[in-house]
């Protein structure tokens, strides 16, 4: 007998066809062997009609059966689980675009503003992060680039020009402009602050809720959830089982000591490491909660008592590719090569602390790109080549030049670093031609 509803392998709707045919058996067995069910029957008609509206109330069984469950709940569904864990659904970011405009510029000189440059209205004060670089110059003194809001919900649905100027405390800190000038405003209206966040968003922020305290995973989720964090690794050298001590696995269970003990009054910590993504600020500035401060705000929540965090920010290495890369005759180059900077860009993103870049999965990426037809001479390259440590010989690199593996080699990248991609870094040099 086939097995219908909740089972082993979650809910299984029943088919129609059975339906029907348990309703055709009992109008046998009620009006006869000899019933009229042809198709055109008005008994068919009906017991049609019912097997219908059964497999309607099946769905919607299969329906609530799922919407019990944070993986495959949707709608109000997801939003009453959130409620049983203490995490509604947040609104999203306001997006829009700003204009930066040059004046008073020196002859010859770029100015560039960064991934993450804070522009704001007038007070009471709302800023924006921008996420596109603006290159400014005496050529181009007018650059138009997206942001979004810095806080989600409505008040970042700004009216036409209410930007009127870069933070100032982020130009002190993060901009060289000389005796330049560089205004912001936007042109249009911000939208989008007002929607909640979709479905996917909101389900990946209840699966990473802690479910625990004082755990490495409760400190890792709390981290995870933080705006702005990429990835995350905890660690805590003092904590688990001392194995390195001689009497380990030489003494009987419960009569003595797994590891040596903690002192009174004696602050132990643990370490955090934190990527960030592009456009955060790891310091507080201008008004702006930075990833230090809000990092150690959550983990201060399901941190244990009386241990604290030593958060520390990851090594972030550039990442690039050198490339020749062959076309289909009549295909643009311009837009290859930015279809290519985007599925690598991708690739990148998608990498965790100690993620290294696999050669043959960039491959494949640049070959998925419509139009192309042949990749050849691939090269990985990273800057910077490594970072300070301490070796015995002559095999680390410290010169300024960047490291480029040989043909089809892999990027390595040490658990403490992680890779990152830059659409105005010198590492990327695609070469594409038809021929």
């Amino acid at each position: 007998m086939t097995d219908y509803g909740v089972t082993q392998a979650g809910f299984v709707v029943k088919p129609f066809a059975d339906i029907l045919s348990a309703k055709l058996n009992l109008a046998r067995s009620l009006f006869g062997a000899d019933v009229d069910l042809r198709s055109t029957s008005a008994l068919r008609k009906i017991l049609d009609i019912a097997s219908a509206e059964d497999g309607e109330h099946w769905k919607a069984l299969e329906g609530a059966f799922y919407a019990n469950f944070l993986s495959t709940a949707s709608g109000g569904a997801l939003d009453m689980l959130g409620d049983d864990v203490g995490l509604s659904r947040d609104n999203q970011l306001a997006t829009g675009q700003v204009t930066f405009t040059l004046a008073n510029e020196a002859p010859g000189r770029s100015y560039i503003i960064p991934v993450g440059a804070l522009v704001e209205t007038a007070a009471p004060a709302v800023r924006f992060r921008t996420t596109g670089i603006a290159t400014l110059s005496g050529q181009s003194k007018t650059v138009t680039v997206a942001a979004r809001a810095v806080l989600p919900g409505p008040s970042g649905n700004i009216a036409n020009s209410a930007i009127t100027q870069i933070n100032p405390i982020y130009a002190g800190h993060y901009l060289s402009l000389g005796s330049a000038t560089v205004a912001a405003t936007n042109a249009a209206p911000f939208a989008g602050g007002d929607v909640l966040a979709d479905d996917e968003t909101y389900r990946a922020r209840l699966l990473r809720l802690p479910r625990t305290l004082f755990t490495v995973d409760a400190v890792s989720a709390a981290v995870l959830n933080v705006d702005g964090v990429r990835d995350c690794k905890v660690s805590d050298p003092l904590g688990g089982v001392d194995v390195s001590l001689s009497i380990f696995n030489s003494f009987v269970f419960d009569s003595r000591r797994f590891g040596q003990a903690r002192f009174l009054g004696t602050p132990y910590f643990f370490d955090v490491l934190v990527a960030p993504q592009p456009g955060y600020a790891w310091e507080t500035i201008g008004g702006v909660v930075g990833l230090r401060d809000a990092v150690s705000a959550a983990v201060d929540a399901v941190r244990p008592i009386g241990i604290f965090p030593n958060i520390r920010l990851a090594d972030i290495v550039v990442v690039g590719v050198r490339a020749n890369v062959l076309t289909q005759p009549g295909a643009d180059p311009a837009a290859v090569t930015a279809a290519l900077q985007s599925k690598f860009e991708n690739r990148v993103g998608s990498l965790g602390l100690g993620g290294p870049v696999l050669a043959s999965e960039v491959l494949s990426d640049l070959f998925n790109v419509s139009g192309v037809v042949d990749i050849q001479n691939l090269h990985l390259r990273r800057y910077p080549p490594t970072f300070g440590s301490i070796v015995f010989g002559d095999r680390e690199q410290f010169q300024g030049a960047a490291i480029e593996a040989d043909i089809g080699a892999n990027l390595p990248i040490t658990s403490n670093e992680i890779a990152t991609f830059r659409y105005d870094s010198q590492l990327i040099n695609l070469t594409v031609s038809d021929r």
